[in-house]
């Protein structure tokens, strides 16, 4: 299993507070976020996503390292690999839009 840690306090609370999460993305949202954490936490390796069927995305340029998931029409989860990718470090959730 994958152990996750979060670039800072505040991205933390967002993808485990369910209150907050709903409160700053809405309920759509956070229900993807909720099921991509899930994800994230029952895989082996970093690269198990990438081979799920949960679309996961290995982006490119100056992310490399770093995979994305859809929560939704605009928005994303981003995550990076680190010792081995057996850790993950959750990066941002963002909204491209």
């Amino acid at each position: 299993m994958a152990e996750i840690s979060y670039v800072d306090k505040r991205i933390e609370r967002l993808c485990t507070d369910e209150r907050f999460m709903r409160r700053e993305l809405g309920s759509d949202v956070s229900k993807h976020l909720k099921r991509r954490i899930a994800e994230l936490r029952s895989v082996l390796v970093v690269d198990d996503l990438l081979a799920g069927t949960g679309r996961w995305e290995e982006l490119a340029g100056d992310r490399i390292g770093q995979w994305s998931a859809r929560l939704g029409k605009n928005w994303r989860l981003v995550v990076e690999a680190e010792k081995g990718d057996t850790f993950v470090i959750v990066v941002e959730v963002i909204d491209y839009h």
